[in-house]
């Protein structure tokens, strides 16, 4: 994994900076406006993508947290996806709740628990903090 700020600073603050003006957008509720800024900052993120740690962590998790706050599931899934295979940090169990949360919003059950359990035996409980109570519900429930 590399840092852009390293190697193009100029690059990387003006992806910075729209993702900034993302959230803020996102923030007052213009969904379509922060979408568009997110897109651009992705657009500008050299390839691969994936590997230019913090910012395509910040751009997937706040792609992930558009779509799942307007109820696109799928879409959310995706980004929950890439947001996994950009962390850092193999302690995190952020992404991994995002995407179990993403599966089970999509009656996925199965995947659900999946990621919801890798989430747990890092984290245990403290791992769905912040999160709505029904997610370690069932996790809980499901788990033998």
């Amino acid at each position: 994994m590399k840092d852009l700020a390293d190697g193009n600073p100029e690059l990387a603050k003006e992806i910075m900076d729209i993702m900034e003006s993302g959230n803020a957008l996102d923030e007052r509720g213009d969904k379509d406006a922060a979408r568009s800024a997110y897109q651009r900052a992705w657009d500008l993120l050299p390839e691969p993508k994936l590997e230019w740690p913090p910012l395509s962590a910040w751009i997937t998790g706040s792609f992930y947290n558009l779509y799942f706050d307007s109820a696109d599931f799928a879409a959310a899934r995706q980004w929950a996806q890439k947001s996994l295979q950009a962390s850092e940090s193999d302690i995190d169990t952020g992404p991994l709740i995002d995407l179990g949360m993403a599966h089970f919003e999509l009656e996925e059950y199965a995947e659900a628990y999946r990621y919801f359990d890798q989430a747990h035996r890092l984290g245990k409980a403290r791992a769905f903090q912040e999160r709505p109570r029904k997610y370690l519900k069932f996790y809980l429930e499901k788990n033998p």
